[in-house]
């Protein structure tokens, strides 16, 4: 069995950017995207309500911890997979809902994106190019905001759909944690109107 799940990832190390289907740790079927954040691992895992041998990778956005459990994806040797894929263009557009933009997570105040704007299915283009940190609020909403001019752009859940791209280079500042607010402050609830 070992040497099947080893198959699944040869040619594979830490590092690598890859698409991988498997279990999460609750047993649903997820599909994670981003780089392989730590060498893969031989782990006992629930499947079907039993114990069985899988091999676990943690795949994310790049500096992410991979001791988070939202990054763990469980591959068995009858289900599951994983493949090398490209790396994400800094400045090309997608519209996705906000919770399959890499690194966005209740527990991170550090993402940075490209922001275009509200997506949906009459929105055919972005219609800004913003650079934003998105923060979470603590009430099941995430702001998209500018730190440097305290502008928030808009206030919304995972579900929503929008224009982001990857930036085109990292402005190496440090990033603040709530809109206008102090480091370590809760960030503000959502503006009326959004």
């Amino acid at each position: 069995m070992k040497t099947e799940l080893q198959k699944l990832i040869d040619g594979l190390s830490a590092g690598d950017h890859v698409t991988t289907t498997g279990s999460d740790t609750r047993g649903h079927e997820v599909t994670r995207t981003g780089y392989l954040l730590a060498e893969p691992k031989l782990v006992n895992a629930r499947r079907d309500g039993s114990s069985a041998k899988g091999l676990r990778l943690c795949v994310g956005a790049k500096d992410t911890d991979p001791s988070e459990r939202s990054t763990w994806t469980t591959l068995f040797p009858d289900a599951g997979s994983v493949e090398r894929t490209p790396e994400p263009e800094p400045g090309k557009w997608s519209m996705t809902e906000l919770r399959s933009v890499p690194g966005v997570k209740a527990s991170s105040h550090k993402t940075r994106i490209l922001y275009g704007g509200k997506g949906g299915a009459r929105s055919t283009e972005p219609t800004q190019a913003t650079p934003v940190t998105v923060t979470y609020t603590d009430e099941g909403y995430y702001t998209l905001w500018d730190p440097d001019t305290d502008t928030t752009y808009a206030v919304i859940t995972l579900a929503a759909k929008i224009w982001w791209a990857h930036l085109t280079r990292d402005s190496g500042r440090d990033v603040p944690l709530a809109p206008g607010g102090s480091e370590g402050e809760a960030p503000a609830g959502p503006v009326s109107g959004s």
